[in-house]
């Protein structure tokens, strides 16, 4: 027979094994890292409407307790996601919406959106509001402390490349290709090789741009980026086709409608099979 003394000793085991209640702080957290989590396997996937219903999930969450720091992060997922899939307009809203806020947001959050919405002005055509947002981006990436300066390099490269300067661009785009390698950042290494392979081709150094390229996708492979194995072959394939191999740009081209496609990149898809009809 246990003895009373027994019976509270093994009771008071009980008690200390029993969790401690989670605080609705540690409830609110642990779901917006589930939410983020499923988002980033939602956009490995392609659906990036799954990955935004999590990101908004996590947004509404975050607005809910005014955690200041958490909505501007997921903003910029959100932004990011619609940008991958290809609605600018979307993107561009979130994005002005971070770097508008009041109160202001972290610089740190508002020089990324800023970083952001030049890529995104860029991709529009619109280079001297691309190079407005870069500029006010360099404004709040100091070379000292800023993670993202590579990319924001990228974005200048490219910002060269499409007002015409084709020395500046190269010469940007190269600084970013050697940081990158020593750093180790191939998905940088990447865009920076593609970078050089524009330049090169608008120079008409043709045998440089096709090798450039083709760094650029195997890197991509490597790295599993559909999106960006689909633009390496876009390139390579516009590429063929300005000096008249028409087979094989349209080798290149159904290499990345197959890509797209597969990726769920409709964007791409249909500049791959455009690229088909002109290879015709």
């Amino acid at each position: 027979m246990h003895t009373p003394a027994l019976l509270l000793s093994v009771a008071m085991l009980g008690a200390c094994a029993s969790p401690a209640p989670q605080s609705e702080t540690d409830r609110r957290r642990e779901q917006s890292a589930q939410a983020h989590q499923r988002a980033g396997e939602a956009l490995a996937r392609g659906d990036h409407t799954e990955a935004l219903r999590h990101y908004q999930g996590a947004l509404d969450r975050s607005r809910a307790v005014e955690n200041q720091e958490a909505v501007a992060a997921t903003l910029l997922n959100v932004a990011a996601a619609l940008h991958r899939r290809g609605d600018f307009a979307a993107a561009r809203a979130k994005l002005l919406d971070l770097t508008e806020h009041d109160p202001p947001f972290g610089a740190a959050y508002v020089g990324r959106a800023e970083a952001r919405l030049a890529l995104i002005e860029l991709q529009s055509n619109r280079t001297s509001e691309a190079a407005r947002h870069a500029a006010r981006a360099s404004e709040l990436c100091s070379e000292a402390q800023c993670p993202w300066r590579m990319a924001l390099l990228g974005v200048l490269a490219r910002i060269a490349l499409e007002s015409g300067d084709l020395d500046l661009a190269t010469t940007r785009a190269g600084e970013v290709r050697a940081a990158a390698a020593q750093a180790g950042d191939r998905r940088e290494e990447a865009n920076a090789w593609r970078l050089l392979g524009e330049a090169a081709a608008r120079s008409g150094r043709n045998d440089e741009a096709r090798s450039a390229f083709s760094a650029a996708l195997t890197i991509d492979k490597e790295i599993e980026a559909p999106a960006r194995i689909a633009l390496d072959l876009l390139a390579l394939a516009r590429l063929e086709l300005a000096q008249g191999n028409r087979a094989a740009a349209r080798g290149y081209a159904r290499r990345a409608a197959a890509v797209a496609d597969g990726a769920r990149l409709p964007g791409l898809l249909a500049e791959a099979r455009g690229l088909l009809r002109d290879a015709e």
